[in-house]
Formats: C-alpha cells, structure tokens, sequence
C-alpha cells in the first residue's frame, strides 16, 4: 500500500492529488494517474487483471462493491522495469430501508361545541414518526467488511414532503423538507408525515440519502418512498 507521499518516482494518484487508499461508491468513475515520464508506457492492473491504458494515467468505472488493488507499473524505454506502484481502493454501496406504509393517526379528540350543536372530531391528517424509530435508518452491514473502521461514514438524508390539501381552504400546501446527518432515528423530535384528509388518497413523501467517507467523498443519492394513507372517508 502506497501514499501520496511516497519518495520513490512515480507515485501513484487518484484524483486531485489525493492520497491512498481510495474511497469509492459505486457507480463513480475516477482517475488515477503517475508522473509522466517520456517515453515510457504503463501497466495497470486491478487485483492482477491488466486494464486497457498503457498510458501514465486511467480511468476506471468501479461498478462492483468490495476492496480492490490498483497497480500500476513503469517500462522505461530502456526496457528496464520499474517498482510496482499499488494502492487499496474501497468500493461500496448502501442498500435503502424497506419503503415505509403507514395510516394517519388515529382520533384522538372529540368535543360537544354548544355553539353550533354538534360534535367536534379533531382528525390528526399526519403520521407520527417518533424519535428513536429506526425504520428509516441505514443499516450499519452496508459498509461492514469494505471500509476500514478507521474511515467514518457520515450519513445525510432529506425527506421531502409531498403537496397535501389544506383542510378548510383544500389548496394544496408543501411542508418544508426536514434533514439531518447521521442516521434519521437520532434526529431528536418526531417527525409529522401530512396526510390527505380532503380527497383521502395515499400520500407518498421521499427520504434521500447520501453519504460521505473520511475523505470527504460524496457518493450518489438514493431515495426511498413513506406513504400514508388516509382514514376511511365516513369519518
């Protein structure tokens, strides 16, 4: 395993100068490269399987998760080989929680108003997500056995809510998104989920994830969908 650093001609490089080990989600396309010397051409290698570029630098698609070594090595055109350059590269992915499906709550209030001569129901037109439930969290094994303890994952999530219709006006209203970073049952309060309580259809809001490693790399985003569904329309 090499670093950035390493004394020795031709270090290798992933990126923008940035050291080894690499930290790669997967899908992401990166670049590596060592210093050009001319003249001469290059042997890259991923867990001993030659890659494509003879050239001083490659780009590679990491599409499969798990922990990979990149080589790569110099012949001069003296024939005369170099040093293998080699570095650990972490590829991985995080799998979404289960979609969530709830029902809004259930009536928790009625009242006789004597003004008007008739009972009051209070209809809560929201699912209550309560702090500390773990249903939306990312599950710890998504990085287990690929990246190193020693690297932290940062989770980042947003949940987006979808329009719903106001109860007296029934013009649709948009509640501002709700995010955090680390996982969404540490968030510290409840987090409300507005249902339809005027057209009773379901109602499908998003969660969004994304994490960054130690290195301060960001991966790609992926949603997972909460749909509450509404109280039986007699009600």
């Amino acid at each position: 395993m090499i670093m950035l650093a390493l004394a020795l001609t031709g270090y290798l490089k992933a990126g923008a100068q940035m050291a080894m080990p690499d930290y790669v989600y997967i899908g992401s396309t990166k670049h590596y490269n060592v210093d050009l010397t001319t003249g001469s051409t290059y042997t890259w290698k991923i867990d001993g399987e030659v890659q494509s570029s003879i050239t001083n630098e490659i780009d590679i698609t990491w599409n499969t998760p798990g922990t990979f070594t990149l080589s790569v090595q110099e012949l001069p055109a003296d024939g005369c080989q170099g040093p293998i350059r080699s570095g650990e590269v972490y590829v991985y992915q995080f799998a979404l929680p289960d979609p969530l499906n709830e029902c809004v709550e259930k009536i928790h209030n009625a009242y006789y108003n004597a003004v008007v001569k008739e009972v009051i129901i209070e209809l809560p037109d929201y699912y209550i997500f309560k702090s500390g439930d773990t249903r939306l969290d990312l599950s710890p094994s998504n990085f287990a056995n690929i990246i190193p303890p020693s690297c932290a994952i940062e989770i980042h999530w947003q949940i987006d809510f979808s329009p719903t219709p106001d109860p007296i006006t029934h013009l649709p209203v948009t509640k501002p998104s709700v995010s955090g970073i680390g996982q969404p049952s540490a968030f510290g309060t409840n987090i409300l989920f507005p249902g339809d309580g005027v057209n009773f259809n379901s109602v499908v809001h998003t969660i969004t994830y994304q994490v960054v490693d130690c290195h301060g790399h960001i991966s790609y985003t992926n949603s997972q969908t909460i749909t509450i569904k509404p109280r039986p329309k007699i009600l």
